[in-house]
This record gives structure tokens, sequence and C-alpha cells, in this order.
């Protein structure tokens, strides 16, 4: 019976298909290019978007924050207060909001507006860039107090902290620079966002991260609960450049509210190594050969900042192979060498002949790549020789200290030290030692 009855179904299945054909022709006529229709002239994007009203309320948040961080520290220089806005911190701008936009990378954004004209950057990212830096050019570090989620984990997850001589904090100090070098570096020349990939803290806010990161995460976080914020002091990049904007600050954080009367009680306090304790006076040696010795340091960095750079420059060279415009032009050359036996072997290769992109344009732009990297190498190797010359230039430096200051470049503005001063009012019912 089906035998009988498949020449008419299919018969009703052409003149359906048929049917169906003529109905759309009728709904949905052939486009007409004959028109007197002019395309728009093509724009470049502007380098700033605007406001949206998420980014609009996730920014007020961080400038009500850094509001209250500043009377915490400097008016009412209140521990309990500062402890309690972390943890609104880490509630709210960290697992709430995903600790977006991150206050980690937030400099590559702004580096890749510089370098690339069509890039596109919010007005989140720059005010988010610029507010904290200006703050702590005039009160210090207070976006890392209590504001920046990131240092907020770390600070209320500080559970017994274990000194760190005064050398070494000096040299893990540098890494942070160097990063920020690297992750410049990296925008440049065209490898992403290379510190948002490493960010420690990230899996924390961000679900369904990869488990490599996770287990990373993890890792730093359970290092913070004996050193104190061990990313803060030694790898954020943004820390950086906040640490050199407090070092200019105009009102620093103070131990004591009046004049310190040097009763030691805050000496071995800041898990930070942000206290400085007097000095004694020089010694007739130290008179003697102190100038000479930072004489001698002064004329050695053009010398050291030349080194590193052109080990920078070298180095950078051998990474050129990370870009894709380098592998693209070496597998073309392996093909156009008969280095492989058929042509067209590679998807990127395949894909010129489908472009059209001649080989010229794929030689010329890994040209111009490879000099790129030659000169950010170049850059960053000067970077890295400056940062540690002048490192060494400023433990050369020796200036009498009377009473416990404050070192603004480490100071978080934790207020910790506030607890333990005498002449401090704040009560002391709510948070035991740290």
């Amino acid at each position: 019976m089906f035998l009988y009855r498949f020449p008419f179904i299919i018969v009703a299945a052409f003149l359906f298909c048929f049917a169906g054909d003529l109905t759309a022709a009728s709904r949905n006529p052939p486009p007409v290019f004959e028109t007197d229709y002019q395309l728009p002239p093509t724009a470049t994007p502007v380098s700033l978007c605007p406001l949206s009203g998420e980014n609009t309320v996730t920014l007020g948040i961080y400038v009500l924050f850094l509001v209250i961080a500043g009377l915490a520290v400097h008016r009412w220089r209140s521990r309990k207060i500062l402890f309690c806005l972390a943890v609104c911190s880490v509630l709210v701008l960290g697992f709430l909001l995903r600790g977006c936009p991150c206050p980690v990378g937030m400099f590559q954004n702004i580096v890749q507006a510089i370098v690339d004209p069509t890039a596109v950057v919010s007005w989140t990212v720059v005010l988010l860039f610029a507010l904290p830096l200006l703050a702590a050019l005039f009160w210090g570090r207070l976006f890392c107090s209590s504001v920046c989620p990131l240092g907020a984990i770390q600070e209320l997850t500080t559970i017994k902290n274990l000194p760190i001589s005064d050398r070494a904090e000096h040299v893990l100090g540098l890494f942070r620079y160097f990063w920020l070098g690297i992750g410049i570096f990296c925008v440049v020349v065209g490898l992403g966002y290379v510190v948002c990939l490493f960010d420690p803290f990230a899996a924390f806010f961000h679900f369904g991260t990869l488990y490599p990161l996770l287990i990373f995460s993890i890792g730093v976080l359970g290092i913070g609960f004996f050193v104190g914020r061990p990313f803060c002091r030694f790898a954020c990049p943004y820390g950086a450049l906040l640490g050199m904007c407090s070092s200019l600050a105009t009102r620093k954080v103070a131990i004591s509210p009046g004049n310190c009367e040097q009763c030691k009680l805050c000496e071995h306090v800041c898990p930070y190594n942000a206290i400085l304790p007097p000095n004694a006076a020089p010694t007739i040696h130290e008179r003697r050969y102190g100038p000479l010795k930072l004489l001698g340091v002064i004329l050695a960095l053009p010398v050291v900042v030349f080194i590193f750079s052109q080990l920078g420059g070298a180095i950078a060279l051998r990474l050129t192979t990370l870009h894709p415009d380098i592998q693209t032009a070496g597998l073309l050359l392996a093909e156009e060498e008969k280095w492989v036996e058929t042509s067209g072997s590679f998807p990127e290769t395949r894909g010129l002949v489908q472009t059209g992109t001649s080989s010229t344009e794929v030689y010329r732009r890994a040209l111009e790549t490879s000099n790129l990297f030659g000169l950010a190498g170049i850059g960053l190797g000067a970077w890295i020789g400056l940062v540690i010359g002048i490192k060494y230039i400023s433990l050369s430096l020796r200036r009498r200290r009377t009473d416990y200051e404050v070192d603004p470049s480490r100071c978080f503005a934790c207020g910790r030290c506030f607890w333990y001063c005498p002449n401090q009012e704040e009560h002391r019912f709510l948070l035991t030692e740290n």
C-alpha cells in the first residue's frame, strides 16, 4: 500500500514546496540595489563611551566608600569602621558586583586607549582609575585600606602574621613595579591583558572559573593567612601606582593623633612593615663615606638602565613567537619554502587565501610586530633598571627620625596602629589584637 501511495506523496511535496516558494516570493520580494540610498560615512569610534546606569551605581558606591574610608582614617581614626567597610566591600563590590570593573587591571584599559585610537574605554574605568590616585595624592592609600575588594578580602583573612625582614620587604616589593611594566608591555605589543589573566582573587568573585586559577587563588589566600596582604604588597601593579602617589600625599596617615610619646606599643603591630622606628644619628664613618656612596649609586643609574634595556630588547625578540602575526608568517614561510608536504596545511594560511591577503602583507605585519616587540622590550628593560636603581638610591639616603613614622608607600591605612596608640580615644570593646 505504501509503494502505491509513494508517487502521490512525492507530487504533493513538490506542489507544497512550489506553493511555499510562490508565497514567500509574494511576501518577501527580492531586494533592489539600484536605489538612491547612500551609505553613511564611516567614523572612528569615540574613545570614551557614556556611563550606563549600572556603571553609575558602581562608581557611586566606590566614591561613597572612598569618602567613608577617608573620614575613618583622618577624622574618626576608627579601626572598627574600616573593618566593617572592608566587609561591605567584599560583599557588595566583590561578590555582588563580582569585582568588576577590576581595580587591578584598569590601567591596562587606559594604556590600550592610548596606544590604539580605535579602542573604546568607559568613563567608569577612567574615573575609577583616576579617583583613587587623586585620593592617594591628598590622603594616602584610602582605596587600599578597605575599598578595594581584592585588598579587603586579604585584610579580613590575615589571622597570624609572620614577620618578614626589612631587606626581604624591599626586594619583594619591587615585583609589583615589574608586574606593572609587564602589563603595559603586553598591552602595547598586543598580547592581551595578562594582569587580569593572573588575578589571584578573580576566582572568588567570578564563578565558573578554571580550576588552575582557583587553586592558585586558594594558594595565595592561604599564604595571606600568615603573611599580611601578599598580593597587595608584592604583586599588585595598581598598588605600585598608589604607593608612588601616597608618597607625595599632602596629609599622610599618622600613627598618633597628637605627639608621639615613643611608648613603643606600635613598634611590631603593623603586619606590612610600614612603621619606621626612630633611628640613631649617623656615625662619623657614615657621614664621611655616605655622600660618596650616594654619588656612586647615582652615577651608576644610567649604566644599569642601559644594561637592562638591552637585555629587555633581546628577551622581547624571543617572545615574538607568542604573537599571532608572527605565528602566521612562520606557517606561511614553511609552506612557501616547502618545509611541509602540501600547501594550505594550516587553517591560518587557508584563511589568508580566502581573504585574499598577500604574503607580502603578512610579512610586512610580522616585521612591524617584531620591531614593536623590540622597542617595547627596551622600554620594559629600562623601566626595570630604573626601578632597581631608584630603590638602591632610596636605601642609600639616610634621614634622621626622632619619632615613630609611617612609610606612606607601604601603609595601607588599615588603622591597626590607631588601636595601640595611648593617645587614641577609640573604644576598644569590639576588636582584639589581629
